[in-house]
């Protein structure tokens, strides 16, 4: 067998490599040395032969998609595709000769990996069998948006170190002070240079101090009192209030589903663990005597 020279020199890493050590990349080649030329799909067609073994172009193609995901993978040819998947079905030939397919720990990993693929696959399947009405997402939606910030505010700031330079500013503004010019003067917040700006905003994407302070204002309030947060003393004035831009049921119906889906199994789980015969061996954990 000839195989290819200069896919080495095309793309850095070596797809023969590849190929070896990840045969899964090539599962989809079909090991039909027994199989009848009539059991081949019509849409399918033989493009090699191992020993006997059909390599089909469905595996070819799916093999020549995952390489062309590489940047460097678009110059990689179908003939050299072919000769990694030829590499691999020889190699999984030879490892066929050998006997570690008999060995515990591979019967180990086979048995794990196949736990795996069962549990997944049904999940997944039974998840996706379970009726979700529309009232159930109605329903689902309105609890969902209830939890939502349903008010916006607009609002300045001006932070200072200390509560008496805090109390300060307040002072001074309401002598009539302008407040975004003292917040470029005096604030030590990055809003500083936007006039103390916050731009518009929801209540609980503020610390909570700050939030609960605005949430008790009014349009146009500034505050009486500093409030303190971690990040020193706080000036505020509420420019403006609005309802908040709620996501429609069209937007979240594909992640209510999901949600929706994830508790009807859960449901599912608990009703059937009530009916299984469970037997937990796990020793009692000892506690130390009191006092």
């Amino acid at each position: 067998m000839q195989f290819s020279t200069n896919i080495n020199q095309k793309i850095k890493k070596p797809f023969l490599a590849t190929a070896l050590l990840s045969i899964g990349l090539a599962i989809s080649v079909v090991h039909a040395k027994d199989e009848k030329a009539s059991d081949v799909k019509k849409e399918d067609t033989v493009v090699a032969t191992v020993n006997g073994d059909k390599i089909m172009k469905s595996a070819l193609d799916a093999y020549l998609k995952i390489i062309k995901r590489s940047p460097s993978g678009s110059a990689v040819k179908p003939a050299e595709a072919l000769d990694d998947l030829v590499a691999t079905e020889l190699a999984l030939q030879e490892a066929k000769k050998t006997d570690i397919l008999s060995r515990a720990d591979i019967k180990k990993k086979i048995s794990d990996f196949t736990r795996n693929v069962l549990l997944t696959t049904w999940t997944k399947e039974k998840v996706k069998s379970f009726d979700i009405s529309e009232a159930e997402i109605k329903k689902e939606y309105d609890e969902t948006v209830k939890k939502l910030a349903a008010k916006e505010f607009n609002a300045r700031h001006i932070l200072l170190k200390t509560e008496d330079e805090a109390k300060a500013v307040i002072k001074e503004i309401a002598g009539g002070a302008d407040f975004a010019k003292i917040a470029e003067k005096k604030s030590t917040g990055p809003s500083a240079k936007n006039g103390g700006s916050l731009g518009w905003f929801k209540a609980n994407t503020m610390v909570p101090a700050f939030a609960d302070a605005i949430k008790k204002m009014k349009k146009g309030d500034i505050s009486k009192e500093p409030v303190k947060t971690q990040f020193g003393y706080h000036v505020i004035k509420l420019e403006d209030i609005r309802d908040a831009k709620l996501p429609t049921l069209d937007v979240l119906k594909p992640k209510l589903t999901r949600k929706l889906s994830q508790k009807k199994m859960l449901a599912y789980m608990d009703k059937i663990k009530k009916t299984a015969d469970i037997k937990i061996n796990l020793p009692k954990e000892k506690t130390e005597d009191k006092k």
